[in-house]
């Protein structure tokens, strides 16, 4: 059965309207939107993938700290500083990305803000360009975080000064993730949670001079 083609305008408008509104014209309406919503949504998923296939948020912070032990972290009194300052500043996410009302852009897991880096190519303070502080690989965010600190200490972060300094829940509950349980214990140190309690001293103990 042919259709009548519902914008031949050599039809009265009556045959139009009961053209439009006709059950195969309907059916044929809602089959094309479908489809065409279904390719959109394919298509949606397709760049949401994309978008986050190099990016990493560390759902926990034992895995956060395996990272940083992997990027030249050292297992000492400041782990959980660390650990903590990624947590605060950026949600533990490589690819967190703020530009301040004034204009000012902070990168990656440390938001490390434009001053250290060079959009495009290396440079900046850090000789790193700002778009390799967005992807999974953490070495280069850790090294530069680790000049900042050297040159400035963790009170460079407002968010650590606030959120962190005085915090040694962190520092506690990394020291529980399998990748910093000691092998052996000393003799001095007989249970785990003696193990603790001497990290907690040690962190009151760097605190205070930093």
């Amino acid at each position: 059965m042919s259709m009548t083609d519902p914008f031949d305008i050599s039809h009265p408008p009556t045959n139009l309207l009961k053209t439009i509104f006709s059950k195969d014209y309907c059916f044929q309406y809602d089959f094309i939107t479908v489809v065409n919503v279904m390719r959109f949504v394919s298509f949606l998923v397709s760049v949401i993938l994309l978008l986050n296939v190099n990016c990493i948020r560390y759902e926990t912070r034992c895995k956060l700290v395996r990272e940083l032990l992997k990027a030249g972290i050292p297992n000492d009194i400041f782990l959980g500083q660390w650990v903590c300052l990624a947590e605060k500043v950026s949600n533990r996410d490589t690819k967190a990305f703020v530009v301040s009302p004034s204009g000012k852009k902070s990168y990656g897991i440390f938001q490390i803000p434009s001053r250290w880096c060079r959009e495009g190519k290396k440079g900046g303070e850090c000789n790193v360009a700002c778009e390799s502080l967005l992807d999974d690989d953490i070495r280069d965010d850790t090294a530069c975080a680790v000049t900042i600190f050297h040159r400035e200490g963790f009170k460079y972060w407002t968010k650590w000064e606030n959120r962190c300094k005085n915090d040694k829940m962190i520092t506690t509950e990394i020291y529980k993730c399998p990748d910093l349980i000691h092998p052996r214990l000393s003799p001095e140190l007989n249970s785990p949670s003696e193990v603790l309690r001497t990290k907690r001293k040690h962190s009151r103990v760097g605190m205070e001079r930093s």
